[in-house]
């Protein structure tokens, strides 16, 4: 039985289904939750435009022409954590995320490395304020200085992954067991003789032998008793209808540098825009020479991304914890849902052949 408030959770859609409004693009190697996606317009890097301190706005990756090596030691430095990620990635199939990370040096070290200094190392300064800095400000609503190197890397791997617009396909996600979904918000978890039992805001009790719990980090904490968990970071979403001011006209996603109130906007094919910024009441004249606020989403606690708590996917005997908690990304946190149901499926005792 799955007991949720909606199916989906923090991926959110405008009211007409056709623009994603928070996980806005799937990448080429999301190889199981792009099972359940339809794939749009890619988003090629040529459609994309970086902003800089000085307010100049440059095609992605542009300004690297002119440091040439940092550029190319920047791609191989990717191509390589992309192979380390696949593996690993491999790994959680079978393995707490946690055990995956500690069995892997690199994957360990980049995650308990901040990210500014990751930059440093590797002298990537030029590189980090024309693409890592405003890839994390659109991605991850935040800072390299707020993020570990592993975050950082994430977000840039668009860079030679490709990324797709999508649509989440949730006939799909629900196939075979959609008569056993029960709406209602879970208050409050306890366990007792093997057994665990969720309440709800309705004053059921359910009861079972096996409980995942995929909720976001502060709600998990909340219902496991949780001691840490990583800080949490939140953006405004607006999609709205009007005609945008170069040079954000001419791109399909727009970046803006770090330290900007606005995060990113994306151009859609019928007019619309979906502007991302820290404000609920942005300067929305600065990129649009006429607006129409079709929607407001106030994406509050979006990731809890800031510091670099690990937590388990196995909380006790039959209980789960699975998401975004470690990884912030769709296709790990699916993974770790692939974990715990490959958990499950082996407690079961195999039948006796007659």
């Amino acid at each position: 039985m799955l007991i949720t408030e909606d199916i989906g959770g923090r991926v959110r859609a405008s009211a007409d289904g056709k623009v994603n409004l928070g996980a806005y693009y799937v990448r080429a190697d999301y190889h199981h939750v792009n099972q359940f996606v339809d794939r749009g317009r890619r988003i090629r890097r040529r459609d994309v435009i970086c902003g800089h301190s000085d307010g100049s706005f440059s095609r992605l990756g542009a300004p690297l022409l002119t440091h040439p090596r940092e550029a190319v030691r920047f791609l191989l430095l990717l191509r390589r954590f992309h192979r380390y990620y696949g593996a690993f990635q491999r790994a959680c199939v079978h393995m707490q995320q946690e055990e995956a990370l500690a069995a892997d040096p690199v994957m360990w070290g980049l995650y308990h490395e901040p990210a500014q200094a990751f930059i440093q190392r590797h002298r990537l300064e030029t590189v980090s304020r024309s693409v890592l800095a405003p890839a994390a400000q659109a991605t991850a609503f935040a800072s390299p200085d707020r993020l570990t190197a592993l975050a950082l890397l994430f977000g840039a791997l668009p860079t030679i992954v490709p990324m797709y617009e999508y649509v989440f396909r949730f006939d799909r996600l629900t196939r075979g067991f959609e008569d056993s979904i029960s709406r209602g918000t879970v208050i409050r978890v306890t366990s007792h003789s093997g057994y665990h039992s969720v309440e709800t805001t309705d004053g059921e009790a359910i009861e079972g032998q096996n409980l995942v719990v995929a909720t976001p980090a502060d709600v998990s904490a909340r219902l496991l008793g949780l001691e840490k968990i990583k800080a949490p970071i939140g953006a405004h979403l607006f999609l709205v209808r009007g005609v945008l001011r170069e040079p954000w006209s001419d791109a399909t996603c727009s970046l803006f540098p770090e330290g900007d109130a606005v995060c990113g906007i994306a151009r859609q094919a019928d007019g619309r825009a979906v502007f991302c910024t820290m404000l609920g009441d942005p300067d929305f004249e600065r990129c649009f020479a006429s607006w129409d606020v079709e929607e407001h989403h106030h994406w509050n606690q979006a990731f809890h991304l800031e510091g670099r708590a690990i937590l388990s996917c196995e909380q006790g005997p039959g209980l789960y914890l699975i998401g975004d908690h470690n990884v912030c990304n769709l296709e790990d946190a699916y993974i770790t849902g692939v974990y715990a149901a490959n958990q499950i499926i082996a407690s079961v005792p195999m039948a006796s052949p007659s």
